[in-house]
């Protein structure tokens, strides 16, 4: 006997996926041209090992999965409205390779397979720590923080030099259109620092 389901799944396509197919809720969920250019900082590869550390929504961790269909992710988050989205996510993209790991990091990442690239979009203060818990289990992961506060940018330098890494740093400025009677204004999004290993 031979069971088919149809899923009705996104077609595959470059990372930068509509903010609008994400499942949101009130979760902070990084957008679609930082998720584009962050993968693309991270050169991910079909059958890369991938941390996404601080998922909120699970936005970046869908978008890893999806260029990695060979390879695994590992959502790791721990606000539980934000795990309840990953995991709504996760099921609406049928994306079977990509674990959450609830709770904080750098503890959870401890017995995780070691990751090939690493994304931090959120640290609960702890990305020194992080960065250290991400270089122990693989010295030359491939690495993409993300920032909105020039203080995590200036903790994201520091903990990069301490481990003799030079970073390069992109801001990201994102504006939107947005309609006011029979006029288009540019809204603003906050900048976006990513700072990549280089």
């Amino acid at each position: 006997m031979l069971l088919v389901e149809s899923w009705e799944v996104p077609m595959r396509r470059v990372p930068g996926l509509p903010d609008e197919v994400f499942i949101r809720g009130k979760t902070p969920m990084t957008k679609q041209e930082v998720r584009a250019a962050a993968l693309a900082k991270l050169a991910v590869k079909p059958t890369d090992i991938l941390w996404d550390i601080g998922a909120g929504t699970g936005s970046v961790s869908i978008e890893m999965a999806l260029a990695a269909p060979l390879g695994y992710v590992y959502a790791v988050e721990c606000d539980a409205a934000a795990c309840s989205l990953i995991k709504q996510n996760r099921d609406k993209f049928h994306v079977h390779n990509l674990t959450l790991v609830e709770g904080k990091a750098p503890e959870k990442l401890t017995g995780l397979p070691a990751p090939d690239a690493v994304f931090i979009g959120g640290s609960k203060g702890n990305l020194p720590e992080i960065i250290d818990a991400v270089l122990t289990a693989n010295p030359s992961a491939r690495l993409c923080v993300s920032a909105i506060a020039l203080e995590t940018l200036q903790t994201a330098l520091s903990s990069f030099s301490t481990h003799g890494m030079t970073a390069q740093i992109t801001q990201i400025a994102i504006s939107r259109s947005s309609s006011v009677g029979n006029l288009h204004l540019m809204k603003a999004n906050n900048p976006v620092f990513l700072i990549v290993r280089e």
